[in-house]
């Protein structure tokens, strides 16, 4: 009941417009209103886009040549599958591994157990070059195009971040450790602008590779876009007020560092501005809306020193589409 309350939520949220309520304000902590804030603009803006469009979030039903190629990645066989209208369920005859494509959110989820033991450990995990080497291979095959990925800073190529897994057992008081797995985590943009929101809501994938360089997980939520409404982007200033007038959030920050006391706050320097795209809701609830937004790099001075964080604010005018 509390998810689907959330996602109502956030289709209210939606209808009351943005500049009552910040529909990232989940993923921040609301920055109080300060008329006197001194915020201080020193971040560039020429590469700000002049307008960015609001899109849609729709179902995605993959193409039987999909299917086929994940059946063929995964090792499944017609026998394995079970049709279940929105939802197509594979089962390994043993059990190990199982593979859940979902329409209505675009979800592709692949999981298998390997059970590992210092007399069957995982052998030959790719190295972190050939994982992102067999990621870019695959992927077009699952339907999904480079070029929907985030970028490098400063470059074409699509920004994929590498991870592992391992495992250590101690045997006769000598430490042995075994690599299990390197995964590769990507995030999809639009229009240049890569996604954020809780993992699973419709822009993020994570493929990882183990036991002599087989795929052993996939976690992708795709979902199809279509184009809304498109909105001129507000200026600097008007950023900057946003901030002053309470329509801004502060990004997290390391538990070490404690809370900012906004009220006590010398100044505020923007150092940095990217466009983003934010999805709400969570896997379980995701919202239907794409929506945009500034994240911006900033140090705070909050009268004890200099803190690096990040502070999301609005980035449109929603009342000249």
């Amino acid at each position: 009941m509390k998810k689907t309350i959330l996602f109502v939520l956030f289709q209210t949220i939606w209808a009351t417009g943005f500049s009552e309520n910040l529909r990232f304000k989940e993923f921040g902590t609301p920055i109080p209103a300060r008329a006197d804030l001194d915020v201080r603009w020193n971040a560039p803006t020429n590469k700000m886009p002049a307008s960015v469009w609001v899109y849609h979030l729709l179902p995605r039903k993959l193409s039987p040549e999909i299917i086929s190629n994940l059946m063929a990645a995964c090792s499944f066989t017609d026998k394995d599958e079970t049709n279940y209208g929105d939802l197509l369920v594979f089962n390994s005859p043993d059990s190990s591994r199982q593979l859940r494509v979902s329409w209505p959110w675009g979800i592709i989820d692949y999981q298998t157990k390997h059970q590992v033991s210092p007399t069957n450990l995982i052998e030959r995990v790719p190295s972190k070059r050939r994982a992102i080497k067999l990621t870019k291979a695959i992927l077009p095959k699952l339907g999904i195009e480079l070029s929907d990925i985030e970028k490098k800073e400063n470059s074409s190529e699509p920004q994929f971040n590498v991870g592992f897994s391992e495992i250590t057992f101690f045997i006769n008081h000598k430490a042995i450790k075994n690599l299990e797995s390197h995964n590769v985590g990507f995030r999809r943009a639009a229009d240049g602008m890569p996604f954020f929101g809780a993992g699973g809501t419709g822009g993020d994938g994570d493929i990882e590779f183990g036991d002599h360089g087989k795929i052993s997980r996939i976690l992708i939520t795709w979902r199809n876009l279509e184009r809304d409404k498109c909105y001129p982007t507000i200026t600097a200033e008007m950023m900057v007020k946003s901030i002053c007038e309470g329509k801004a959030v502060q990004g997290y920050l390391p538990s070490n560092l404690g809370d900012i006391d906004w009220s006590r706050v010398k100044n505020v320097t923007i150092k940095k501005v990217s466009p983003c795209y934010y999805v709400g809701g969570d896997r379980l609830a995701p919202s239907d809306w794409l929506y945009p937004f500034a994240a911006l790099d900033a140090t705070v001075d909050t009268g004890h020193g200099n803190i690096d964080v990040e502070i999301d604010c609005p980035i449109i005018d929603e009342t000249k589409p």
